[in-house]
């Protein structure tokens, strides 16, 4: 499939794209239509997306339990741009740009790793977990070279509920704690993500616009038709699901399945969640494209970047909270974690020809006014969000 494809929306004026996103978003959600086919399809907009979205915004990178050690690390690439994050000595986090200081090679190729000291494979220039250049050989023959002044691009970083998010941005609009404090008060702080243990982490690429695959995961309307293998066995229906309250940061929805035997509630070890909540799973997105759901035994989480307008990247990863782990042997546990990731590429195989038919769908010239359901209200605080952040 070639992936710089034109067709009828992809080569509007940026003006045009973004006049009719504005006036989409501006519905009120009882006359809400789907985001315009442009805004998935063109190129210009893509390219004023990265700069207002993905070079200003928040972007989540991995979960922190993965790089728990000292020099332990995690890469990815966000707009363009390579990233890597650093555990360090005293615990905490740095981010960087993942190119050498010298002549920009990429430094760290693997997606994880661990390492006290971070060298380049062109010419050993030799970096410490903080960014120092310690090593650079023969720099001594350049007159004047002062090291300290050659270390690693830094770059923002912030854990949040077990989350690691980075941004590009030289100064961040909001910390991501206090931009995200009333979903975390109310709905998801209950749950104690930081204490779920990652189990797998993987990348998917998909032919579709990453903003096709926020629509999707943002509504729980097509899970009892479309995920008959997986999610659609918690019984949940769409009288049960309840859409959160409205936020320039982030949306959800929730709701609570018939039974507390059956997988999605809470292990009888949990002392968190209490009521309702111990069987009650929240879908939630943090603005722009970190997606989570959310249950009592477990987590799966989406972060999206464009590929093109014609594809997207997306990271996902698996915990477990530790009640859960704990009941699982060493013996057993290469065997529940390939079970576990049947399960996931089940689900993500049936969501990926819907995500892709939807890209393909919204290419026609000619389509319908669209409608919402009434338990699609994220995807309108989604397109919402999206206009105010590219419409100035």
């Amino acid at each position: 499939m070639n992936h710089a494809m034109s067709g009828p929306h992809s080569d509007l004026p940026l003006d045009t794209v973004l006049e009719r996103l504005k006036l989409t978003a501006a519905r009120p959600f009882e006359d809400a239509r789907p985001i315009p086919p442009e805004v998935h399809h063109s190129h210009t907009f893509l390219e004023h997306e990265r700069g207002t979205v993905f070079m200003q915004e928040w972007i989540c990178v991995g979960r922190s339990d993965e790089i728990e050690g000292h020099g332990d690390y995690l890469t990815h690439d966000i707009a363009g741009v390579p990233v890597v994050v650093v555990r360090q000595a005293d615990g905490g986090v740095k981010a960087f740009v993942n190119a050498c200081a010298h002549r920009f090679s990429r430094l760290l190729a693997n997606e994880t790793g661990s390492g006290r000291k971070i060298t380049c494979p062109y010419h050993a220039w030799t970096y410490d977990c903080a960014g120092k250049l310690i090593r650079a050989p023969y720099m001594e023959m350049k007159e004047g070279f002062d090291a300290s002044k050659h270390g690693l691009r830094p770059l923002h970083v912030e854990v949040w509920e077990g989350f690691v998010y980075v941004t590009l941005a030289d100064e961040p609009a909001k910390p991501v704690a206090r931009s995200l404090m009333s979903l975390r008060d109310n709905i998801v702080g209950r749950y104690d993500m930081a204490c779920y243990r990652t189990v797998m982490r993987e990348t998917m690429i998909w032919n579709a616009n990453w903003k096709n695959l926020i629509e999707n995961f943002s509504e729980s309307y097509h899970v009892p038709i479309a995920h008959g293998k997986t999610f659609a066995r918690h019984a949940k229906k769409p009288e049960d699901y309840v859409c959160g309250e409205d936020s320039d940061h982030y949306s959800y929805h929730r709701a609570a399945q018939p039974s507390d035997e059956r997988p999605g509630a809470a292990h009888s070890a949990n002392t968190r969640l209490e009521g309702e909540w111990r069987r009650t799973m929240v879908d939630f997105c943090v603005f722009p494209s970190h997606l989570v759901t959310l249950m009592p035994d477990y987590l799966w989480y989406i972060s999206v970047q464009p590929a093109g307008a014609d594809q997207m990247r997306a990271t996902w990863g698996v915990a477990v909270p530790p009640e859960v782990l704990a009941d699982v042997s060493d013996e057993e546990y290469d065997t529940w974690v390939s079970d576990f990731r049947t399960y996931m590429d089940t689900a993500n195989g049936e969501d990926k020809p819907l995500v892709e038919a939807l890209h393909l769908g919204t290419a026609s010239p000619l389509l319908p006014n669209g409608a919402l359901h009434p338990i699609e209200r994220n995807l309108w605080q989604f397109t919402r969000y999206l206009a105010r952040v590219c419409v100035a």
